[in-house]
């Protein structure tokens, strides 16, 4: 037995397959591997008739190859994927060239879709989304207002000023209530890493990394015999890491901190990551290495960030020949990426030198600055990729405020 839609006859399977397609082919699924194998997955099996078996340990078995006695707690990768593809449907579905398309909707607490037109009985428009998570169907609908027809002058003469004043009292208290709920620019920012369903994990760069990439086992130890000197955090990293969390805590997100040295690939596939730090965090690196922005060392004492359309110009770069003291700006790369490799949002927050990194965190951190970036027309779209070089001045050792002095979107 299909869904009700398909049920009552309203919309043929081939349609839903057809649009199906169309999900698949969307930059919100095809950089994925896992999220249009969900989906494609528990479609079919809800057109065959077959809603019983989609249960959890039944999807992580036939579509993602799990053994089937395998830990749904230790791997809860159908819950995880669910939560991605349910939040991407919204996104795709927001879109108003998608609006009038049939929708294939994954409701919580379910992994059996319903299908249905937009434009359905009892169907309204979209809102946009409303708050820093995507809103469900049902809520946007809720928040949104009929049109009021026009009025006639006669009409509005025999209207009393107390009924007036209400309505007045009442579409005011709408448009507060609307302006409070709609994100800020830095909420739609971070958005795509707040609305999962894991930790976010925090890989932080350690300074002995720049001259090996294992933990030292060796040295001086501390109280149980840990090595002092295996994954050393400099404090500058700390402020940053600090910083970040905040942003983190202020959405009830919880995180999980680690040294790069110590994070393995593994540790990447599981959820959304944040990399502090360039030139001494090896994932860093090595996933911003194909980013149109990037960083790279021309000399033993030259570090910088390149731009490919440009890479002669050494317009971003530090010698560290340089005394420290005499050292007037530092440069570093923010990015929010979707990478393929790990098929997870990384963010990232690395500066050249110490006062870059602090400078990024703070520019990740600060409502003004996306403000800035959404006025001039550079605030990513929801979907998109994007990095920017941050330029922040050093005034008596420490970083002035942060700005982007070049962006990139795609």
């Amino acid at each position: 037995m299909l869904t009700e839609s398909l049920h009552e006859g309203r919309i043929a399977p081939d349609e839903i397959k057809r649009q199906l397609e169309r999900l698949q082919s969307s930059p919100l699924f095809s950089l994925s591997h896992r999220y249009p194998k969900f989906l494609n997955y528990i479609v079919n099996k809800t057109l065959e008739g077959h809603q019983d078996d989609l249960k959890e340990r039944t999807i992580g078995v036939e579509a993602f190859g799990r053994s089937p006695d395998y830990d749904l707690n230790e791997d809860p990768i159908v819950r995880v994927t669910a939560g991605e593809v349910r939040k991407r449907l919204a996104q795709y579905y927001y879109e108003a060239k998608h609006q009038e398309e049939v929708r294939i909707e994954l409701h919580r607490g379910s992994y059996i879709p319903d299908f249905k037109f937009f434009t359905d009985e009892n169907t309204e428009q979209p809102a946009e989304p409303a708050t820093i998570e995507i809103l469900p169907p049902t809520v946007v609908r809720a928040l949104k207002f009929e049109r009021i027809p026009a009025l006639s002058a006669s009409f509005l003469k025999r209207v009393p000023p107390g009924i007036f004043l209400g309505l007045a009292c009442l579409g005011a208290a709408a448009g507060i209530r609307f302006l409070m709920l709609r994100p800020s620019p830095i909420d739609e920012f971070w958005q795509p890493m707040i609305n999962t369903d894991c930790p976010v994990l925090i890989s932080v760069g350690s300074v002995m990394a720049l001259v090996r990439t294992q933990p030292s086992t060796s040295g001086e130890s501390s109280i149980g015999d840990h090595p002092l000197y295996s994954a050393p955090v400099a404090l500058a990293d700390t402020i940053a890491i600090s910083t970040l969390q905040q942003v983190l805590a202020n959405h009830n997100k919880a995180t999980s901190i680690q040294s790069s040295v110590e994070t393995t690939f593994s540790d990447l596939q599981r959820g959304p990551v944040i990399l502090v730090s360039g030139f001494n965090n090896p994932w860093t690196m090595r996933l911003t290495d194909p980013l149109k922005f990037h960083f790279i060392r021309l000399e033993p004492s030259v570090f910088e960030i390149q731009d490919r359309a440009e890479p002669d110009s050494k317009k971003w770069a530090i010698n560290t020949l340089t005394p420290f003291t005499e050292m007037n700006h530092d440069f570093s790369l923010i990015a929010r990426i979707h990478d393929p490799t790990t098929d997870q949002i990384i963010m990232v927050s690395a500066g050249i030198g110490e006062n870059g990194t602090i400078a990024a965190a703070e520019f990740l951190s600060t409502g003004k600055y996306f403000k800035e970036l959404k006025d001039e027309h550079q605030l990513p779209r929801r979907g998109q990729n994007f990095e920017a070089v941050i330029e922040t001045q050093i005034i008596n050792g420490r970083p002035g405020p942060p700005r982007a002095v070049a962006t990139y979107a795609w």
